[in-house]
């Protein structure tokens, strides 16, 4: 099981790294703008990731050709091995990820809506793709059906490509796609703390602190 926190957010990702139990970042340029970062602090990001912990992380190329797509992968793989290089699944992007893949960089194909995209990703090389999956449910289609079968594709075709979903918004959809195979899984700051906020589990960790305070001497 591989889980990721999809956030540049330092105060949010840190304690949570600091658990062991995530592998890494995921990030890209809304996210980046969102914590009110843009591409120019990736170096600094990666910094504070990797000295927090992070195994893998996530940045994403930008650009609308392949040549600039690839350069700015190149510039981004640089920084070091735990980087993986994200690019929109869009021809460009495709064709930058078959450049980048043949160099033995790691690759995220992002932007995945449909299976027929996992096809393509695979025949670039790409580590990863990331199907969105609130988001292909906002668009009213099958969205556990079409990433089960983004799953099923690659493992069928014995590719090394793998499922890393994204745009996840509670922990049921996770368990639901776990029990279909996908293991890699990257999530919000919040979306990860309600793994740990079970009101039976919190009420039986109290009985347990209860009953040493009340059978200590």
């Amino acid at each position: 099981m591989h889980l990721y926190l999809d956030t540049a957010d330092r105060a949010a990702a840190e304690p949570l790294l600091a658990t062991g139990l995530f592998a890494g970042l995921t990030t890209n340029p809304t996210i980046l703008q969102r914590s009110s970062q843009g591409v120019a602090d990736i170096e600094e990001i990666h910094a504070w990731a990797h000295a927090a912990g992070a195994r893998e992380i996530f940045f994403q190329a930008w650009g609308e050709d392949t040549a600039t797509l690839v350069e700015r992968g190149l510039r981004l793989s640089e920084l070091g091995p735990d980087v993986v290089v994200k690019l929109v699944v869009s021809k460009a992007g495709a064709a930058a990820c078959t450049e980048l893949s043949s160099r033995g960089i790691r690759t995220l194909l992002t932007a995945v809506y449909h299976p027929g995209q996992a096809m393509v990703a695979a025949a670039a090389g790409a580590t990863y793709i990331a199907p969105y999956l609130g988001r292909l449910a906002d668009a009213g289609r099958d969205a556990i059906g079409d990433v089960v079968a983004m799953h099923e594709l690659l493992a069928a075709t014995g590719s090394q490509t793998r499922v890393l979903l994204a745009s996840i918004r509670d922990v049921d959809s996770m368990v639901t796609l776990a029990r279909a195979g996908v293991a890699h899984f990257t999530m919000a700051p919040a979306v990860a703390e309600a793994f740990f906020t079970d009101e039976l589990t919190a009420a039986a960790a109290q009985a347990f602190e209860d009953a040493v305070v009340a059978t200590t001497r």
